[in-house]
């Protein structure tokens, strides 16, 4: 089946770009220690709460439902020019986790693309069921969620159980090199805690994504598509009650008991159930143009921009920049977000004046098929 690239699909990108960076933009400026317990000040308990409902746990399942279309789409297009779907598929994983690595090392501790590149390996064997076995391996993955936010749940409350960095990493504070050997330091408490709560919903979100490939989701007419629309208002008490849910244990209002563990575990029905909300919304108002081309340049290098966004917080929080770490709250950091977004999304937009495909791309893309092609360029 032919699936050609989407105004869609690259609006919902950007939009996940968006809230990936709300959400990431606190684990890049603040210690963990301060991440674990709710902030004193009124406006930043409001500016947390509003991030736990809204944005923690929704728009990286975004980002996976197109990972698993993008799988899709990229396997059709192998088997149309007569490439072997393996080879293709195992060489762009293999660069998607090289990249991750390197991202984890030298911009970001909390890099989600080697687990993307785990996730894609695994789905490489479900790739031939049909979309409705793939939705139904996909609930399977909500119950493995449940379990592996519960079991985070029971660590994060448990101060022993978690090994975490003193209240302010000094490596952050120092020169480039300081700072990635801290990063290398947090990235094994960071790449287990997305182990448990990103990873079964990132897998049940990627089968959901290659199953909507198969189905031709995006496509002009969808009966897919308008029956997904017709189930969303099901999904609005589960996206309430699931999110608030979340919220109430993260702050610290359900205490640190089964019932904050068990609101915890609600970020397994809420969050995707506010994803699809965001999801349709997004596609309805891309086709209505109130979203428009020019809103989407960071979706169409979206791996450029995920890994950019990171990179100029790191000018803004760490020692080789404006030296901001571990000294704005939540209330600043979400303004911090808004303006390094625009930034990424303005730089974006000026190399797609140049470019069609970003700079991460190319290399992605020259791994995955052994060369650069210029009909990447304008």
């Amino acid at each position: 089946m032919t699936s050609p690239r989407t105004s869609d699909v690259d609006a919902l990108r950007a939009c996940a770009l968006f809230g990936i960076c709300v959400v990431n933009i606190p684990f890049l400026g603040l210690p963990l220690t301060s991440l674990l317990s709710p902030p004193a000040a009124i406006h930043d308990q409001m500016a947390s709460v509003v991030v736990e409902v809204f944005f923690q746990g929704k728009f990286f399942l975004l980002f996976s439902f197109l990972f698993g279309w993008g799988f899709g789409a990229q396997m059709a297009s192998a088997e149309r020019r007569g490439a072997s779907p393996a080879a293709t598929f195992t060489r762009r994983l293999v660069a998607l986790a090289i990249i991750g690595v390197a991202h984890a090392v030298l911009v970001f501790h909390g890099d989600i693309l080697l687990l993307y590149a785990l996730l894609g390996a695994l789905s490489w064997p479900l790739r031939h069921l049909s979309a409705r076995r793939l939705l139904h391996v996909s609930c399977g993955c909500i119950a493995l969620a449940i379990a592996g936010l519960l079991l985070l749940a029971s660590l994060i409350g448990d101060p022993a159980a978690v090994s975490v960095s003193p209240t302010v990493q000094p490596g952050y504070l120092g020169l480039f090199a300081d700072a990635m050997r801290q990063r290398v330091i947090d990235w094994e408490t960071a790449f287990i805690f997305m182990l448990l709560f990103n990873g079964p919903l990132a897998f049940a979100a990627i089968l959901a994504g290659l199953a909507a490939f198969k189905v031709g989701f995006f496509n002009d007419g969808s009966p897919t598509y308008a029956s997904f629309v017709r189930t969303l208002p099901w999904l609005i008490m589960p996206a309430i009650v699931g999110n608030i849910g979340y919220a109430a244990a993260v702050s610290g209002v359900l205490g640190n008991n089964w019932p904050a563990a068990l609101g915890f575990a609600a970020l397994a029905i809420g969050g995707p159930s506010l994803s699809a909300l965001y999801l349709a919304g997004i596609v309805e108002l891309t086709r209505r143009r109130i979203i428009g081309a020019n809103a989407t340049s960071a979706g169409r290098m979206s791996l450029t921009a995920y890994v950019a966004e990171g990179a100029v917080a790191g000018l803004i929080f760490n020692g080789y920049g404006l030296g901001l770490y571990g000294q704005l709250g939540p209330f600043a950091l979400c303004f911090v977000a808004l303006a390094v977004f625009a930034m990424v999304h303005m730089l974006c937009a000026t190399w797609s004046r140049f470019s069609v495909t970003g700079p991460l791309e190319v290399i992605l893309r020259t791994i995955t098929h052994g060369r650069w092609s210029l009909t990447h360029q304008k």
